[in-house]
């Protein structure tokens, strides 16, 4: 804690507390699974991946969507959506900081986090993470990232496991001299890279990347049932451009989604 506030991270203040609360109800866990999406000012593509999750997954399914203090009228339009639970954070306390506190707070024994702009392509899209820690054949399941590590961008965890193990999805870059720069895996570590590395081989069961079906768009797919559309471009204000969100259209389309979303691509 006195860390936190020499360093100046007063989110992970609200983290700690969380983990505090998520260890007291660990064993009141049910079996089964909560996605995790943290939308920051991309009220549009988020709305779409929300909307594919909700279609292509089972009836079960637990959403828990946690907005990093958007701008754009996120808060309005998803403080509606139906069977989503919600979490608004008051700033944008960082992607990793909102994973951290979106895994405390699930209540199922699996927790999945999905970029907002990662969407499933088909049904049973989630089988290939979540039927790994399911099974206890693992205990987190996901993209490979270039540096072999498992990646949130589409990823499965057992909740119990990252709540004993104080894991987290917070970047962390070492303190440089000079003009230093980062070099990642070196002294500097990507979100997910650092809790990879607290599991064994054994532990781990990695998706590999899959070619993307929208040639001359951004992006890649996971394993073949999530596409990534690889960070959506933002503008000065964080927001969204309209051209970025024809290009994600457009992809959504190429990947055979228009009619899942009732959009025109």
């Amino acid at each position: 804690m006195l860390d936190d506030i020499a360093m100046r991270r007063p989110w992970n203040l609200v983290v700690n507390a969380a983990r505090v609360r998520s260890r007291l109800r660990l064993r009141s866990l049910t079996p089964g699974v909560t996605i995790v999406i943290v939308n920051w000012n991309t009220c549009e593509i988020t709305a779409d991946v929300l909307t594919a999750v909700q279609k292509l997954s089972p009836g079960d399914i637990k959403i828990l969507l946690i907005d990093n203090g958007s701008t754009d009228g996120s808060r309005q339009r998803f403080s509606g959506w139906p069977d989503i639970e919600t979490m608004f954070l008051s700033s944008n306390a960082g992607h990793g900081v909102a994973l951290d506190l979106g895994v405390c707070a699930s209540r199922t024994t699996v927790t999945v986090t999905l970029d907002s702009d990662a969407i499933p392509l088909r049904e049973g899209w989630l089988d290939v993470a979540v039927q790994p820690v399911l099974t206890g054949g693992a205990l987190i399941a996901g993209l490979r990232s270039s540096r072999n590590f498992v990646h949130p961008v589409f990823l499965a965890i057992d909740t119990a496991t990252f709540v004993k193990r104080k894991l987290s999805f917070q970047v962390h870059v070492e303190p440089r001299s000079g003009d230093a720069p980062v070099v990642w895996g070196v002294n500097g570590w990507d979100t997910g890279e650092i809790m990879t590395r607290s599991f064994s081989d054994d532990e781990v069961r990695f998706l590999e990347p899959t070619p993307n079906a929208a040639p001359g768009l951004p992006g890649m797919t996971t394993a073949g049932v999530v596409y990534h559309h690889g960070g959506v471009s933002r503008d000065s204000t964080g927001g969204v451009p309209d051209e970025a969100l024809t290009a994600w259209r457009s992809a959504c389309s190429a990947h055979g989604l228009s009619s899942v979303l009732d959009t025109d691509g």
